[in-house]
């Protein structure tokens, strides 16, 4: 059987026609004036993405799924950032019949790309704080933008959301989530309680504020009696950096009928000496040709 794979499905690999990846360093330490944390984002997003991201993916990174809705942040991104990155700097292609952004660098030197990428996320950072200073975000924004940082950074290693077509596995939800809060509540009497929007990347319930968390919280609820559940590499990475505030709350053998449950928190990182981890998926990407 002769197999052939459009070309929309091909991976970025560099080529001939690639810009040496040092143009985009001297870009983004140089060049890229910011009033609006737009630019590093996009940029961010694409260098973790292989170099190429659909519109659509964009606009949900951008929005860090703000519940605006997806079609405002569209229009942000190819108000500003598209104007200014493909049109005027030409940091970026637009491929208008596949409705999707490619970086035309070449990014098989993994070091530079790291660099790249830490350039990006301190200017995403440096944004927020001054921001911070002046007054001018208020505690939603700040989660907000945090969000769309985590999303740029790591968002293919994310879960996509899904739609959950059981009325009684979004019932398990709803109520793993409020056993949660009212614990917190009760060992946290003194701090602020906020429950995340849905599919927040790496945590459900914050405790305290964005600008001094106590605890980033996570939620898993399940009417089963073991102590089982699936977790994101995305989500396992946050609980690494958050190590110190992350808890995980498990609310399982949930009977929604009778209301009873059993409760366990765990704080700190999930790694394997606490969990049994099993690996149910693999991402495969293809490398470059030597």
């Amino acid at each position: 059987m002769h197999l052939t794979i459009p070309t929309h499905y091909l991976p970025h690999l560099p080529t001939a026609s690639c810009a040496p990846l040092s143009e985009l360093l001297d870009f983004l330490a140089n060049q890229m004036s910011m009033q609006a944390v737009y630019q590093p984002v996009v940029i961010l997003h694409l260098l973790t993405h292989g170099g190429f991201a659909t519109r659509t993916d964009l606009a949900h990174t951008l929005g860090g799924y703000d519940e605006v809705g997806l079609e405002h942040w569209d229009r942000i991104l190819m108000k500003n950032p598209k104007l200014t990155l493909v049109d005027t700097h030409e940091i970026l292609n637009y491929d208008k019949a596949r409705q999707a952004f490619t970086l035309p660098f070449d990014l098989s030197d993994a070091e530079a790309v790291t660099k790249a990428q830490t350039i990006c996320e301190a200017a995403i950072l440096t944004w927020i704080q001054r921001r911070l200073t002046s007054g001018s975000l208020d505690e939603p924004d700040v989660l907000r933008h945090y969000r769309v940082l985590e999303l740029a950074k790591r968002g293919e290693q994310y879960q996509q959301p899904q739609i959950q077509e059981e009325a009684d596995d979004i019932a398990v939800e709803e109520f793993a989530m409020r056993v949660v809060v009212m614990h917190l509540q009760q060992q946290y009497p003194e701090a602020k309680i906020t429950q995340q929007p849905y599919n927040t990347p790496g945590f459900d319930v914050l405790v305290g504020t964005a600008t001094e968390p106590i605890a980033f919280v996570k939620v898993k609820g399940t009417p089963k009696l073991a102590l089982s559940f699936t977790l994101s590499e995305g989500e396992r990475q946050f609980s690494i950096d958050k190590n110190e505030q992350y808890s995980l709350a498990l609310v399982y053998a949930i009977n929604l009928h009778q209301e009873t449950y059993e409760f366990k928190i765990h704080h700190g990182a999930i790694k394997a000496d606490s969990f049994l981890l099993v690996p149910l998926q693999w991402q495969v990407k293809c490398l470059p040709e030597s």
